[in-house]
């Protein structure tokens, strides 16, 4: 995990790739704001991106920026930035930014960021399909028209405010001096009026909505493969059910399908363990046990029993008399069921019966 002390600047994520004393010096700064475009820090209040004062600091990766059309290059600086300088502080003074520091961070710290604040998102989140999809089109592209990108699903408009609150996405309607070359080519092209804007992701964003789709691939890639596991443990727990159903068919070819689908559902935990279908006197004596219990519970509904029972008690007779009287009569039942299904083949006992 990143030992940084600065996670956040202001309202924003501190960016991944911005080095750690420079994220310190920022955070210190009595005002802090950040263009719509999400390209710089600002210590003035107010839209510093296009008139900054006197004395206001700005860090930021692009400087000297050459813009089409244009005579002088933006955000000039007064000396070139050092090599192997990623992020630069500067001042505004004279109507030119005057470099103060700069610095580059290890690429595998970049990376180590970038997995922490993956990992905080995936894990604090529930990410549905229109916020995949969104990330998904944004991936392949620039930049997108905000028009376009809703047109095929309405339901992304959610989406794509839950993304912009956390700072993946960005949004804008108007030009700044920030703005991406290819953002700005959507706004003009749409007449940059306020009616639509543009969508991108940053390079932070970029690296980290590429790792959450991952993450959300290999989790439903998970999910199936353990279904398919799961079907097919089903599937081969079915097979075995009616195995055993028809042996069980075979020992008492007139019992009902539902009682023998029964007998199998109880035998198939040992068919399981034991690796074989069970032999005539499994059969048997797991068909009786079933319906031992099934008379059981009957018994007490049967009126002639209940009167019995009803003047067993009156007697004061105890619960095991009336116990073995109820389990008599279960006992005689399950016996000529037993005689009903074997029909014409020969007769068969059960432990369970004594026989």
């Amino acid at each position: 995990m990143s030992s940084d002390r600065v996670m956040t600047l202001g309202a924003w994520p501190r960016p991944a790739d911005m080095p750690e004393r420079l994220a310190v010096e920022v955070a210190g700064w009595a005002n802090l704001s950040r263009s719509p475009s999400g390209g710089a820090f600002y210590s003035q209040s107010g839209e510093p991106w296009r008139s900054p004062e006197e004395g206001c600091l700005r860090a930021a990766t692009v400087w000297n920026r050459a813009v089409e059309g244009e005579n002088g290059p933006r955000f000039p600086t007064d000396a070139p930035l050092p090599p192997r300088c990623d992020w630069a502080i500067a001042r505004w003074t004279a109507g030119v930014w005057a470099l103060i520091t700069g610095d580059q961070d290890d690429p595998r710290v970049v990376r180590e960021r970038r997995k922490d604040r993956v990992d905080r998102l995936v894990a604090s989140r529930r990410w549905t399909r229109s916020d995949l999809e969104v990330l998904q089109a944004l991936l392949g592209s620039d930049a997108l028209a905000r028009s376009s990108l809703l047109a095929t699903d309405p339901g992304r408009e959610r989406s794509l405010k839950s993304l912009t609150a956390l700072r993946l996405v960005q949004i804008v309607t108007t030009e700044d001096s920030e703005t991406p070359d290819a953002a700005r080519r959507i706004l003009s092209q749409v007449g940059g009026n306020g009616t639509d804007a543009a969508v991108w992701l940053d390079e932070d964003a970029q690296a980290i909505a590429a790792e959450v789709v991952a993450w959300q691939a290999k989790r439903h890639a998970r999910a199936e493969s353990r279904q398919g596991r799961h079907a097919q443990a089903r599937e081969q727990e079915e097979d075995v059910k009616a195995s055993i159903a028809m042996a069980v068919r075979n020992v008492f070819p007139a019992m009902p399908a539902e009682v023998a689908a029964s007998a199998a559902a109880r035998l198939a935990p040992s068919v399981a363990k034991l690796g074989r279908r069970p032999g005539t006197q499994g059969i048997v004596d797991a068909v009786v046990e079933i319906r031992l219990e099934r008379w059981r519970q009957a018994i007490a509904s049967d009126p002639e029993v209940e009167a019995r029972l009803l003047a067993m008690q009156a007697r004061g007779a105890n619960g095991r008399v009336r116990k073995r009287f109820r389990d008599q009569r279960a006992a005689e039942r399950v016996e000529a069921e037993i005689r009903d299904w074997r029909g014409d083949l020969e007769p068969v006992t059960s432990h369970r019966l004594g026989g």
